[in-house]
């Protein structure tokens, strides 16, 4: 167990080494006393295929074989050969920035190594048996134009570093400052092939091969496209060269002039640039990284990169952050983008202005219009505003004299009983509940607290004529003091609960208010045990008429946060649910 978790740990470092984003890593590990497999992890949840790299011990080779099986540890992973072949690649144990990357052929892909120390290379197959090694051939290409060895049979077997079988032995390869390129294919199946490239150059500087500039039309130029490097007339966008690069060194234009530069640059199939885009703009100095890893062979530059005047540098270098390599290995092109000049500047200020100041008196006058239409409509919405306002009062005006009448007729039952202290106590009660009642009407919204408090004097003294229960729940979520509500919302409902629910029920009379949260909405709930009333003939109490009208009007003027009403009532009660929605208490 111990020994396969080291196994998967170590093809998990290797598989990372090889991702693209690893390759812009300075001084990679060396190669080790190891012999390099290429395979696919495919995720068991995703389902995604990514390629990757396993190691081998150089005295264990049959461990490949082993990282290839299910593991235990790693259940949500698999892993497949590249290809039946398994080519293996042992290099220098010493050699350092290999970087193993894969490069595209029409169907198919093939390793390369990066060889710059000058050592021997080794290729092997362990794909290839006793069994099947007369079903395969190989070839030698060099620098991808001379055939060293043509389509021939496998040289020999073999059963080295720790082998258990024999396999497939290719060759040793060395060709310093060249490339070698190894295929191997399976004569009775096409499709079973691979290779690998081994690149022994010491200098990947990347070679431009064209620039390519697109000039955009103006008054004075029109449109064109030059390729820099070829040194023909160009509009006097360059006039200097570099002797070796042939890289322009005086390339300079006036904003806007340039619209994009295009850049080819040498195959270079078998390393990976990284470019930047170094400027200097009103003395201050920025770096921009264009492109981390690049592998295509034409790259755009658009204009927007360099839209406002200063010096600009594009830096191209094996990829990695600027400083890894020596300026041997950079390719620099500088250019330089100017202030448009002057003579320009006041033509083209003399051409737009009047457009400028047409568009300047219509953009006028049309916001004096907006501005017009927008203050009546103001206007006309602080008239309608200060009308249904008018109209609440009015309501609440009408519901006020209602309210204390009730009040008054509890007092009197007392007083009818000669029941002195009492009616005394109640008539003072009744004397603060006026005040209440006064002090409320000034106010379009009134505090939660003192609404309840209202309702709960205005109870207790109904009490004194129809001895029945009631309770108030509210939600301990709700801050009472900080929600406002309308001023005399409930008290219709609280008198109808009575007047005409539990009134005649005596001492088995029950009212229950809940006040709750839903969401933002503010939810009243208002429940008797009375014998009920027909909703759809509306009931007989004036105030509760007077409290739909109410009702509609709040929904008028709160447009945003409407006020919903629901009654329903049968012969065992009535239930009354008030819900002001978006209340945000």
């Amino acid at each position: 167990m111990k020994k396969n978790f080291l196994l998967s740990l170590i093809c998990l470092i290797i598989g990372f080494m090889c991702r693209p984003s690893a390759f812009a890593q300075k001084g990679n590990p060396p190669f080790g006393n190891q012999i390099y497999f290429n395979n696919y992890a495919t995720d068991v949840n995703s389902k995604m295929r990514t390629p990757s790299t396993i190691s081998a011990a150089d005295t264990a080779v049959y461990q490949a074989f082993t990282m290839l099986s299910p593991d235990p540890l790693s259940p949500s992973e698999n892993r497949v050969p590249k290809s039946p072949i398994m080519l293996g690649v042992k290099l220098s144990p010493s050699l350092t920035n290999f970087f193993p990357v894969d490069v595209k052929s029409i169907s198919k892909s093939y390793s390369s190594y990066l060889i710059s120390d000058g050592s021997e290379a080794i290729l092997i197959a362990v794909g290839i048996n006793k069994e099947n090694v007369g079903d395969y051939r190989y070839r030698v290409v060099e620098n991808d134009s001379v055939e060293l060895v043509p389509w021939s049979k496998i040289p020999a077997l073999a059963q080295n570093y720790g082998a258990k079988q024999p396999y497939g032995f290719i060759g040793k390869f060395q060709s310093p400052g060249k490339q070698v390129f190894v295929e191997v294919v399976n004569i009775l199946n096409y499709g079973i092939r691979d290779g690998v490239i081994f690149d022994w150059r010491k200098s990947f500087k990347p070679v431009l091969l064209q620039m390519g500039v697109l000039q955009s039309e103006s008054k004075n130029t029109p449109t064109a496209y030059y390729n820099l490097l070829a040194r023909i007339p160009n509009a006097g966008l360059a006039s200097k060269y570099d002797p070796i690069t042939n890289i322009p060194l005086n390339f300079a234009f006036p904003v806007d002039r340039i619209s994009n530069m295009t850049l080819y640059f040498k195959n270079h199939e078998t390393v990976m640039y990284s470019i930047f885009l170094i400027s200097k703009v009103k003395g201050r100095p920025d770096t921009t990284r264009l492109r981390e890893v690049f592998r295509d062979d034409v790259f755009e530059l658009d204009s927007k990169y360099y839209q406002n005047p200063g010096k600009y540098e594009i830096l191209i270098q094996r990829a990695g952050d600027i400083g890894w390599w020596p300026e041997s290995q950079i390719l620099r092109i500088p250019f330089e983008v100017k202030p448009a000049p002057l003579i320009d500047s006041k033509v083209s200020i003399k051409q737009i202005l009047p457009y400028f100041l047409a568009a300047l008196s219509g953009v006028a006058l049309l916001f004096l219009l907006y501005y017009r239409r927008h203050k009546n409509r103001l206007a006309r919405a602080a008239r309608d505003q200060q009308v249904m306002g008018l109209k609440l009062r009015s309501i609440r005006a009408q519901l006020n004299p209602h309210f204390m009448f009730n009040a008054l007729s509890s007092i009197q039952n007392l007083i009818n009983k000669n029941n002195i202290p009492e009616a005394n106590y109640y008539l003072s009660k009744f004397a603060g509940l006026t005040r209440q009642v006064l002090d409320s009407d000034k106010e379009e919204l009134i505090s939660l607290e003192d609404e309840l408090q209202l309702m709960s004097d205005y109870l207790q003294m109904e009490q004194l004529r129809f001895n029945f229960q009631y309770e108030i729940q509210v939600d301990e979520r709700i801050n009472q003091a900080n929600v406002e509500i309308p001023a005399m919302l409930l008290q219709p409902f609280i008198e109808n609960a009575v007047k005409h629910g539990i009134a005649g029920l005596k001492g088995e009379g029950r009212i229950l208010m809940t006040v709750s949260l839903k969401e933002n909405d503010l939810v009243f709930t208002i429940t008797d045990n009375g014998k009920g009333f027909d909703v759809q003939k509306k009931a007989s109490g004036y105030g509760l008429k007077l409290t739909e009208e109410y009702v509609a009007l709040l929904c008028q003027i709160y447009k945003e946060q409407p006020t919903t009403l629901h009654i329903d009532s049968n012969e065992k009660g009535t239930t009354i649910r008030i819900q002001l929605s978006n209340w945000n208490p």
